[in-house]
């Protein structure tokens, strides 16, 4: 009886260990299931020539600024592309200084020309096109009668710095078709 319980129990642990490999087998000829992919989201195409609305964001001045010298601007008026917000207001944008020639004696005014670069965008630099000139205004009427009324001291008499104010309004545009991350929806 001992030989028949155990040849029993030896082909019911084989009868288990077939099965067990028949589920593993079953098991891996199952594909895992499929991880469900975000849709690709097509970008935004910013199209050349649209313009850009900025606001200076600091002073830029001929008393303290030079030729390279880089400012910062922000986009003061939202974009729309296809109906979804390209820009939103306050996006950093980037300016730099082409030529800066302080004021001088004998009431000369300073001039000041600048030019934009391009918009920092998510990781990304959209280039801008658009130039800026400013003017100090000139002294040479105060310095004429300087001159008169003190003589060769009011030749000392200066011009005005030529400057872009904080707050000042400036249009730039698209330089080439670029495109930007479409802003993913909002999440429910």
């Amino acid at each position: 009886m001992g030989l028949i319980f155990g040849a029993a129990v030896a082909a019911l642990l084989a009868a288990s260990a077939q099965s067990a490999a028949a589920v593993e087998t079953s098991n891996a000829a199952e594909p895992a299931p499929a991880i469900a992919a975000e849709p690709a989201i097509a970008p935004l195409v910013l199209k050349r020539d649209t313009p850009i609305h900025f606001m200076v964001v600091s002073e830029v001045t001929t008393k303290t600024h030079t030729q390279g010298h880089r400012f910062r601007l922000r986009v003061d008026k939202p974009m729309l592309v296809d109906g979804a917000l390209a820009l939103p207001v306050g996006t950093t944008a980037w300016g730099e200084v082409l030529a800066a020639k302080k004021s001088g004696s004998a009431g000369k005014s300073g001039s000041l020309e600048a030019r934009l670069l391009y918009v920092d965008v998510e990781g990304y630099r959209v280039p801008i096109s658009g130039n800026n000139t400013a003017k100090g205004a000139g002294g040479g009427a105060e310095t004429a009668l300087g001159v008169i009324a003190l003589g060769p001291l009011g030749l000392l008499a200066r011009g005005n710095n030529a400057k872009i104010k904080a707050g000042e309004l400036m249009t730039g545009f698209v330089e080439q078709d670029t495109e930007i991350p479409r802003p993913k929806p909002a999440a429910r």
